[in-house]
């Protein structure tokens, strides 16, 4: 009888052993398709990501490219009919050149518009000149003093560049709205794979983390997006007393 409950007592344990490797290694396996699963989600809403903010910048480019082809060249073709009419009617020249000013106003806001959608310079020329022209336009009507340098040029694949200047145009945009700036200075390194952004200014504290979290936020919601498209983060340097400096930093740019 002491053999049998010795051997009921073994196999109770070793059963007991068996249920608990049992659960142990189910639990395992629901904990390791659980990551795999929510891996496999990140993954596809990051993708969709990239999808989607490649399609915005496509659609930038195909709007930009109609208002420049054909509204553009439209309008033109009005103010040029209109100073040959001009010149036949001297009795209602007056009429018309308010007719082709007003033409003419038209067609330098589409320019604008076009410029604004898609800056030519940005896929001719880079990031930094498509900044540096887009800051002294923007930088003379608000009299802000924009400084853009660079450790030289810059080989960034098109889509970094693109989602770079969206971002840079955004918070400048800040700057103009609602920051109180007389002075950015904008730092642009890259060194090997590592694209360093540094943005300084000298306007209104202000505190990006606390903001982001705001209903309103989606201009700087929109710039975490761009950024973790291309795989960049933005920290800022707190508790400055005067002005704002963020830096913006990206790893493994050529394979973003």
């Amino acid at each position: 009888m002491k053999g049998t409950g010795e051997e009921v007592v073994s196999l109770f344990y070793i059963g007991t052993a068996i249920m608990l490797f049992l659960a142990f290694g189910l639990l395992f396996i629901v904990v390791t398709y659980q990551r795999h699963f929510f891996r496999m989600k990140r993954k596809e809403a990051e993708n969709m990501l990239k999808v989607s903010l490649e399609s915005e910048k496509n659609e930038r480019a195909r709007i930009a490219a109609d208002l420049h082809d054909g509204v553009s060249g439209d309008l033109s073709a009005i103010k040029n009919y209109l100073s040959v009419l001009a010149k036949k009617e001297s009795e209602n020249k007056e009429i018309f050149d308010e007719i082709r000013e007003g033409v003419d106003a038209a067609l330098q806001n589409t320019r604008a518009v076009s410029h604004n959608l898609m800056p030519p310079l940005l896929e001719t020329e880079g990031l930094v000149p498509a900044l540096k022209g887009y800051l002294e336009g923007i930088g003379a009507k608000a009299q802000i003093y924009f400084e853009v340098t660079s450790n030289g040029a810059l080989a960034l694949p098109a889509s970094v560049a693109y989602q770079l200047f969206r971002v840079l145009q955004e918070l400048t945009t800040n700057m103009v709205k609602y920051g109180n700036v007389s002075k950015c200075d904008i730092n642009i390194a890259l060194n090997k794979e590592v694209l360093a952004i540094d943005i300084t200014d000298d306007g209104t504290p202000f505190n990006f983390k606390e903001n982001l979290m705001k209903p309103n936020a989606s201009g700087l919601k929109n710039i975490n997006s761009r950024l973790h498209a291309v795989g960049g983060i933005i920290v800022q340097e707190e508790e400055r007393q005067t002005g704002n400096r963020f830096t913006i930093t990206l790893k493994n740019v050529n394979n973003a």
